[in-house]
């Protein structure tokens, strides 16, 4: 049984992971204090009515753009969850808009810490008396250390509920230094000894194989140590800042109604993301009598995306998994851009899917029916649990001559959706290899190709790490 289903069931062994002999990291150090005013806030359910909006810089935001309580109008499933073939749920979530877009754009969405993990902290750190009590954070009076500072992303007002709701993320790999902080803040001795034993250079091995390799996160460090009490200014000045998470628009401005955006994601069935958990969530609870809302805002646009002037452009269109989201709405764009201007001459479409299976392919009917239309010329998929070729890359490799001989027109760009740790890495390289078969170069010449073409903006990427 692996140590987070022990976890969850409260049956961890913290005495199999200790040491006769270890030194323990250096533990990091409290420079703040927490301090109450007499003021209570009313909680408020959304970070749209929250002062951490008003103050908080965000990540790639556009100018003039707050973040905005914007309701959940339609949520429908594209894909089951399958255990045998390994497939995530996939869920598309129709939001409404408050700002302009195109095919392509990006959105923040501001993630909140779940309901049941927050009221947990607070009472094992004894706040729920003073959980909507407004507090700051202050340096310590003799503090030592001459680099200490208020963590940007607090409020400079707020209250305990905001702090771990909406500021503080408690779902990530702790470093050994906060271990070691940890076990100061314990009273057990089982709890202190684990603690100490998993921060030292010693336990390497039991750090590699419960915290890298199986995944227990700070949240589950508290799970198990359930004595372990750290103060909240030193959580505030210590944990990571709850970061919005990025989507990608699927669809196009001139197919939605009533101002109104699509987002797909896919939800993990072990340890789903803190942002797709409150968005599914949220879409369950949603309906017609009671909307659920999220926080959003448009992120900056880049090159990766599809307007009025693409239309006379070729695409090859490279997606895997949930990477097709974008391309949804590049093609819906182009269906509406053909009837409104009939006339207009439109580039070709060359789309490559990649996924699990047939029915894990987001909306495939309607990419079958934009191929019979001839708005994809070329639609090819794989599934990876099925025959070969079983990847993005295998296909590619198989066209090779035609896809070059198609990259190469003046009027084409290339756009890969996918993840960027290994699978973008990946088709780069293929494509490396199809330049060096197709135009005889050698692989120096391939590669220098391919940084030209990224130069030129033929080459685009819209990756996740």
């Amino acid at each position: 049984c692996c140590p987070c289903e022990l976890v969850n069931t409260g049956k961890m062994d913290l005495g199999a992971y200790k040491l006769s002999e270890y030194i323990p990291a250096k533990p990091l150090v409290g420079n703040l204090e927490l301090c109450f005013t007499d003021e209570e806030q009313r909680p408020t359910e959304t970070c749209g009515q929250l002062k951490c909006c008003d103050i908080l810089k965000f990540p790639f935001a556009r100018p003039d753009f707050q973040p905005s309580s914007v309701e959940i109008k339609e949520s429908k499933v594209l894909v089951s969850a399958d255990k045998a073939t390994e497939t995530k749920r996939v869920v598309e979530l129709t939001l409404e808009s408050t700002f302009d877009y195109q095919p392509g754009d990006t959105i923040g969405i501001l993630p909140a810490n779940k309901l049941e993990q927050v009221e947990s902290l607070l009472h094992r750190l004894e706040l729920l008396d003073q959980a909507d009590t407004t507090c700051h954070l202050k340096l310590v009076f003799n503090c030592a250390n001459k680099n200490a500072k208020l963590p940007a992303h607090i409020p400079a007002t707020t209250t305990p509920r905001e702090i771990l709701t909406h500021c503080l993320s408690l779902n990530f790999v702790p470093q050994k230094q906060l271990l070691s902080a940890l076990a100061g803040f314990t009273s057990d001795d089982k709890e202190r000894c684990f603690l100490s034993c998993l921060s030292s250079k010693q336990a390497t091995e039991y750090y590699q194989s419960l915290i890298l390799e199986q995944g227990l996160l700070f949240i589950d460090i508290l799970e198990v140590c359930v004595n372990c009490r750290p103060p909240l200014a030193f959580l505030a000045e210590h944990l990571p800042r709850l970061l919005p998470r990025p989507y990608s628009i699927a669809n196009s401005p001139l197919e939605a109604s009533n101002r109104e955006l699509r987002v797909i994601y896919s939800l993990l069935s072990l340890k789903p993301g803190v942002t797709t958990s409150m968005l599914e969530a949220a879409a369950q609870q949603s309906s017609p009598e009671h909307s659920k809302k999220v926080v959003i805002y448009p992120r900056m646009s880049n090159l990766f995306r599809y307007t009025e002037r693409d239309v006379g452009r070729n695409q090859i269109l490279i997606a895997v998994g949930t990477g097709l989201a974008p391309f949804l709405g590049f093609l819906a764009h182009k269906e509406e851009l053909i009837k409104q201007q009939p006339q207009q001459p439109s580039g070709q479409s060359w789309l490559y899917i990649g996924a699990k299976t047939p029915e894990a392919v987001l909306k495939r009917e309607k990419l079958m029916e934009w191929q019979e239309s001839s708005l994809l010329e070329r639609l090819r998929m794989c599934y990876s649990r099925g025959e070969s070729p079983s990847y993005v890359q295998h296909m590619l490799e198989e066209d090779c001559e035609d896809l070059v001989e198609f990259l190469m027109k003046s009027e084409t760009v290339l756009y890969i959706c996918a993840d960027g740790a290994k699978i973008s890495q990946s088709i780069a390289g293929v494509l490396s290899r199809c330049l060096q078969k197709a135009m005889h170069l050698t692989e120096e010449e391939a590669s220098q190709l391919l940084k030209k073409l990224r130069k030129q903006d033929k080459y685009r990427e819209d990756v996740w790490l």
